[in-house]
């Protein structure tokens, strides 16, 4: 069976320095420690926005409590991602259900940043409580162990 492309959507999104890092160094060490993770930074982050969405209002009102922010307080920057709009989608409707059901008013990057915290800290933990930071650019097809 064929395999279809599904669209994509740029989507930009506001990065501190410290959840850029710990999310590209949550990406590789997911490389090693999760059989199942994706073979690429950006499926990393679907994957991330996806499972966030997925957990409802409940779910994330709860993670929200438990992960505090992170960043230093230095200036962040913008990069634009190219997102499945299903994706997309996903991330628009958790965006509107936590508005109007929980209260809780995001932008796109900020339920970004909250889906990427909670995917490093899972990683985290596969990981055996340590991320290593990466120097450099992520590699294209890096090689999985």
């Amino acid at each position: 069976m064929a395999k279809t492309v599904e669209d994509t959507i740029s989507t930009g999104a506001y990065w501190d320095p410290d959840t850029w890092h710990l999310a590209r160094a949550a990406y590789v060490a997911d490389l090693d420690n999760d059989p199942n993770g994706p073979d690429a930074f950006i499926g990393w982050l679907h994957r991330a926005i996806e499972q966030h969405a997925a957990r409802g209002v409940r779910g994330r009102a709860r993670l929200r409590a438990e992960h505090s922010p992170a960043g230093d307080g230095r200036r962040g920057f913008n990069r634009h991602h190219p997102l499945r709009a299903s994706t997309r989608a996903a991330l628009e409707q958790a965006i509107v259900e936590d508005r109007r059901t929980g209260g809780v008013v995001l932008s796109r990057s900020g339920f970004l940043r909250e889906a990427v915290v909670v995917a490093v800290d899972a990683s985290r933990r596969r990981a055996g409580g340590e991320l290593t930071m990466v120097a450099g650019r992520l590699p294209n097809h890096p090689v999985r162990s």
